[in-house]
């Protein structure tokens, strides 16, 4: 029998969450019950940046990078930059002042304002009390997770066991991935290394630094679920009456796997290699930019009659063979030759995507692994790669 108190926090539960009654924001597919508060903060989705306690010394340091960074644009404003370079390492070079007075008074102004109390008194927080406490219950609790929808944008919470067995369910797939011993890291950076020797004679210098020289850090595996593939969450988003829905645990719930690897060993020629190839997706038929490019591509005139059809590849990354997509790139270079860099060879380029996809080694719950068939969708080259495919 439920208790006065609990009898009471009901209507109020049920008021608030019909109050802002529209597609679900947040998907419970745990066996936690979320409070008003948990899910009043995950409705303002992941990306919500709660105010932040003022550090007065981190607000120096960002001054201080500001105001360099305006010194560099005075400084280089009228110089021919005779460096070709696609990509570099971050040198840290300070322009002199004492150049431009006006410049000079605007940082002394930044600068003095920083040092100063005024902004931290002015600093207000965009949640209540109730609400932080939120955060950190979640952020506690190590019993979930909580992800973002593959699609849609919507919060979604796993019980830590379930998402857990999922992902190795899928790392367990021979057909993609390969369990290793140990961390293979350095057998690719040796590889990276040996790579840029033999190739390198047309890299800058500053292209050559930042092939090699920066710290590395093992790429992580995560899965996004894809509640819009699964029947029995959309056929309870279609019922729901507020922005919350519940599901323990839906049996045809599926993960998209991402291998987020932003300082991975192959991070940095991925990103070189991606700077090279995109010239050449402007020249596939299908190739659409972004949502204004597809507007562009819409005929003036429709018929009444005529139908928008749209065709998804299932798991496109990770089913690209590597000799197929080596293969279409090289296609595509040879089609259009003028769409490269003159200084990049059809050597360098197929070698170097060769490396970043047979070098694609990973972690998830301690262990290691390296994805055998396709590209990580986390690597930067992987959007390029797959268009020219």
């Amino acid at each position: 029998m439920a208790s006065k108190d609990t009898e009471e926090k009901i209507p109020k539960v049920q008021e608030i969450l019909e109050k802002n009654s529209s597609e679900p924001k947040i998907i419970n597919l745990s066996k936690k019950d979320l409070t008003i508060d948990e899910i009043k903060i995950l409705e303002r989705g992941l990306k919500f940046t709660p105010t932040p306690k003022c550090d007065k010394t981190d607000l120096i340091n960002d001054t201080e990078e500001f105001c360099r960074k305006l010194r560099l644009c005075e400084f280089f404003q009228n110089n021919e930059n005779e460096d070709k370079s696609l990509v570099r390492n971050k040198k840290g070079f300070k322009p002199p002042s004492n150049r431009d007075k006006h410049l000079d008074d605007y940082i002394m102004c930044l600068k003095k304002t920083a040092e100063s109390n005024m902004v931290q008194k002015n600093i207000k927080p965009n949640i209540s009390r109730s609400e932080q406490d939120a955060i950190q219950s979640l952020r506690g609790n190590s019993n979930i997770v909580i992800k973002e929808a593959d699609k849609g944008g919507a919060v979604v919470i796993m019980d830590s066991d379930h998402y857990k067995q999922m992902s190795m369910d899928q790392l367990s797939d021979v057909n993609f991935y390969q369990h290793l011993d140990q961390n293979e890291d350095c057998k690719a950076i040796l590889k990276i290394k040996k790579f840029v020797r033999v190739h390198g004679d047309n890299l800058t210098k500053n292209e050559k630094d930042y092939l090699i020289n920066y710290e590395t850090k093992t790429s992580n595996f995560y899965g996004l679920p894809k509640i819009h593939k699964s029947k029995e969450i959309q056929e309870k988003i279609k019922t729901a009456c507020s922005s919350y829905v519940k599901i323990p645990k839906p049996e045809d719930l599926k993960l998209r796997p991402i291998i987020a690897g932003p300082s991975s060993p192959t991070q940095r020629l991925s990103n070189l290699l991606d700077l090279v190839l995109k010239p050449l997706c402007k020249k596939v038929p299908s190739y659409i930019r972004d949502d204004l490019d597809f507007l562009n591509h819409i005929p003036e005139n429709v018929q009444p009659e005529t139908l928008l059809v749209s065709f998804d590849v299932t798991s496109l990354y990770t089913n690209i063979p590597h000799s197929l997509g080596i293969d279409a790139v090289r296609f595509w270079m040879e089609k259009f030759p003028e769409g490269i860099d003159s200084r990049f060879s059809k050597e360098f380029i197929l070698e170097g995507l060769r490396l970043i996809l047979e070098n694609n080694n990973f972690h998830f719950d301690n262990q290691f692994f390296l994805q055998t068939k396709g590209t990580a969708m986390g690597t930067k080259v992987a959007p390029t790669y797959a268009t020219l495919k």
